[in-house]
């Protein structure tokens, strides 16, 4: 019996020696983390699937292009109208999340021409949510989807409603 409870004591002892190195820590400091979270030229842009075989720059040139493109078309169909007549630039921020939908999150509005034509900003709101879902972006090194913002100039021309 003495043999049995020797031989489970050491059997546990042995066990218990073993799993300690699966219980060993591995530290990483916040500079690493921030380090391979920086946007690297391996990393996959958001993109769509018009635009696939291409990669880098022209990956990216061909996406912005779209979505700008999808915007253009979706503004031109309404008639906007302001108090004065504009021709103006605004710069609007779209965030790609992970799972590749877009949302508006900011607009760069030096001349206030938000405030100057009527529902631009609800309708641009509309327009970004109903663009087509996106291949989201990939940081590569993780493999890992992730949410990316892109800033597109947008030009808006009104005139007075009558």
């Amino acid at each position: 019996m003495h043999i049995i409870i020797r031989t489970i004591l050491v059997s546990f002892l042995f066990l218990v020696v073993q799993g300690c190195e699966y219980f060993n820590t591995t530290t990483i400091t916040p500079a690493q983390v921030k380090e391979q979270s920086n946007w690297s030229e391996k990393d996959a842009a958001p993109s769509f699937e018009d635009c696939d075989g291409l990669e880098g720059e022209e990956n990216l040139d061909c996406f912005k292009n779209l979505v700008g493109e999808n915007i253009s078309f979706a503004l031109n169909q309404y008639s906007f109208n302001s108090i004065e007549i504009i021709d103006e630039e605004i710069i609007i921020s779209i965030e790609i999340d992970a799972e590749g939908n877009f949302s508006l999150t900011d607009i760069q509005d030096k001349n206030d021409v938000i405030s100057k034509v009527e529902s631009l900003y609800s309708e641009l709101e509309d327009i970004i949510l109903n663009l087509p879902t996106a291949l989201p972006a990939v940081k590569t090194n993780v493999g890992v989807k992730v949410k990316t913002q892109l800033k597109l100039p947008i030009r808006i021309i009104s005139s007075p409603g009558e």
